[in-house]
């Protein structure tokens, strides 16, 4: 199964756990500060975004400043 926009997944890495904000080719980003990526090999998925899940936090994405790459 795919990750993909809200999903939420667990870094190995750091130990920690994130919402994803987009994936593009091989890297990552998560939801949060600082922003930043990471390697999608080094995540695993937690749980599978719903449908809706995953469009609320893409009408937020698109409303927030810097939201480019979000879908």
């Amino acid at each position: 199964m795919s990750i993909s926009t809200g999903d939420i997944v667990h870094h190995g890495p750091t130990g920690e756990d994130w919402v994803v904000r987009y994936v593009k080719g091989d890297k990552l980003a998560w939801c949060g500060w600082p922003p930043g990526e990471a390697d999608l090999a080094d995540c695993t998925l937690i749980r599978k975004a719903t449908g809706d899940e995953q469009a609320r936090l893409l009408g937020r994405l698109d409303a927030t400043p810097g939201a480019e790459g979000a879908a």
